[in-house]
């Protein structure tokens, strides 16, 4: 696993495009849709929330992301 930047990058533009078929998801979802460890995954949320791509809040079944 490679943590640099360019890595990060690529991760959540892969990550965003897959979103973008559904409206809402939780981590575990996420996790069976990219196949992403949890760090890679944790850094291309971080990345999209830094870019305003996506939303982050909490609903009944625990931490949702959301595409804008």
């Amino acid at each position: 696993m490679v943590l640099d930047k360019e890595n990060i990058r690529k991760n959540s533009a892969l990550l965003y495009g897959k979103m973008r078929s559904m409206y809402r998801y939780t981590f575990d979802e996420l996790e069976k849709l990219v196949n992403f460890g949890s760090v890679e995954l944790c850094l291309a949320l971080m990345q999209l929330l830094q870019e305003n791509k996506i939303t982050q809040d909490r609903g009944s079944g625990g931490v949702c992301y959301a595409v804008i």
